[in-house]
């Protein structure tokens, strides 16, 4: 057995298995022409239908009410079952006389939205019925298993889609190692990769800018994935809209675990979102599935928060550190990482070094980071304001609407920094700084920025805006007055 080339047999057996398909095929079908149907034959004509074309490709929803209702297939073969909701999967039952359920209850079962849960709940309870019929609980696959143990089940322990290292992880971890793996090594990319955000309080309302300007500022042109067929898989919707604004317009693919399951990708990034992991992104299906959605690579990334938690994704790093695949540390930062628990002693190192000049420590950062960029030869001309209200910017107040006016002229309308240049004292450059949670979209905080931003648009005052979230502030402020010089 140790002689026996196991890869070259089942690629010679699979070639076999598709020249007699196409034998039987053609046997068949060989100069015979099939009749062409409307929608309205299909269901008068079901039976001559199905002779010229006994393969029928459907959803679980529509197969049994596309023909005759009359109608049974010899085989109703049901993939992805475990995503498959009871009440489809009853309705393809319905018109089988067997049927055979793919699917696998190591990955993600079908999703059921709150609304939906109460409504099955109600009738379930009402009627008494056994557990593997909760619709709320149980896909089709997982309520067949329950309802019917003795049922022949077949392990389809050959794997053919991800790089040997990767897979490997699954079938140590969730599998047993019962895998069979016919995939081969290649060393075209490391198989599997982890970048680690520096420490902070990244994740906001289950999304992590941090983690997608590592992905697009350094994963991207690190790995060399410009022209890579490259999927971003995340726990979470609200990083996956964020992803999919950040990316829009490319060929990237961004969407959550559980809608990429059934689909793969050569490269997948898996973003984690989470400050600390929670259960709900530690689920082992749902890691199972973003791992192996990977063809080439898996590039994992995480928080760099100091945690000692065993779990799914630990195990994950661990495996990935025992092979020697890379871990790198994110070189991306901010000034507000400062703001984050465990640096408090450089936080205070900066503040007293700098002066204490407001209330909030995310302006005494941005005060400290525009002092030491103004003191470059270059930006000499310049200097800069705290707290400079919006009425002293303004001499002529005919442009504004009533309520722009009157939002300008309230005592209270600042803007948290102005620079200006010395000579002339014309302003060039407001700076505004906006917490994440004060200034979020669909606040009234939010809404007054608006204004602002249209009030001083109307007097062609640049204003740029650090949102507390983000990264690379030098930059993005040494690009801006770089910009107004030209």
């Amino acid at each position: 057995m140790n002689n026996f080339a196991f890869s070259k047999k089942m690629r010679e057996y699979t070639e076999m298995s598709m020249q007699l398909l196409k034998a039987e095929l053609f046997t068949r079908y060989n100069k015979q022409k099939r009749e062409l149907y409307t929608i309205s034959e299909l269901r008068q004509k079901s039976n001559k239908f199905i002779k010229d074309y006994p393969v029928i490709m459907s959803t679980t929803y529509s197969l049994r009410q596309s023909l005759s209702d009359k109608l049974f297939y010899d085989y109703v073969i049901i993939d992805e079952s475990s995503q498959v909701d009871l009440a489809t999967g009853a309705l393809a039952l319905s018109c089988a006389k067997r049927a055979v359920i793919v699917g696998d209850v190591k990955q993600l079962p079908n999703v059921v939205d709150t609304d939906m849960q109460i409504k099955t709940d109600r009738v379930f309870s009402s009627y008494k019925l056994k557990e593997p019929y909760r619709y709320s609980n149980h896909s089709l696959l997982s309520s067949v298993l329950e309802l019917l143990p003795n049922v022949p089940k077949t392990l389809l322990r050959e794997h053919y889609r991800c790089h040997p290292k990767i897979i490997e992880f699954c079938n140590k971890k969730f599998y047993a190692g019962q895998l069979i793996v016919h995939t081969e090594y290649t060393d075209k990319r490391p198989p599997l990769v982890v970048y680690k955000t520096q420490q902070g309080n990244h994740a906001r309302e289950r999304m992590n800018q941090r983690q997608i300007d590592i992905i697009k500022q350094e994963i991207i042109p690190n790995e060399k994935l410009e022209n890579v067929d490259l999927g971003i898989v995340t726990p979470y919707r609200n990083q996956t809209n964020a992803l999919q604004k950040t990316f829009q317009g490319t060929s990237i693919k961004a969407d959550t675990v559980d809608k990429f399951q059934g689909r793969e990708n050569e490269v997948i990034i898996l973003s984690t979102v989470d400050n600390d992991i929670t259960d709900f992104t530690d689920n082992p299906n749902r890691l199972n599935v973003a791992v192996s959605r990977a063809v080439e690579q898996l590039i994992l990334v995480v928080n760099g928060n100091d945690n000692e938690n065993e779990n799914n994704i630990s195990d994950l790093i661990k495996y990935i550190e025992y092979n020697n695949f890379s871990i790198v540390q994110s070189g991306l930062n901010s000034i507000f990482d400062l703001l984050y628990k465990g640096y408090e002693e450089e936080l205070a190192k900066v503040v007293r070094k700098s002066g204490k000049v407001s209330a909030f420590d995310s302006e005494n950062l941005m005060f400290s980071l525009i002092k030491h960029v103004l003191e470059e030869e270059k930006y000499l001309k310049y200097d800069f304001l705290l707290h400079f209200p919006v009425r002293r910017l303004i001499n002529d107040f005919s442009k504004l609407a009533e309520e722009e006016k009157k939002y300008a002229l309230n005592p209270l309308t600042h803007l948290d920094f102005l620079i200006y240049n010395k000579l002339g004292k014309a302003p060039i450059l407001g700076i505004e700084v906006d917490g994440f949670e004060f200034h979020k979209k669909g606040t009234r905080q939010a809404e007054r920025d608006k204004l602002k931003d249209r009030i001083l648009d109307k007097y062609n005052i640049p204003i740029l805006r650090f949102r507390t979230n983000e990264s690379n502030e030098r930059e993005k402020l040494t690009n801006k007055l770089n910009e107004l010089q030209r």
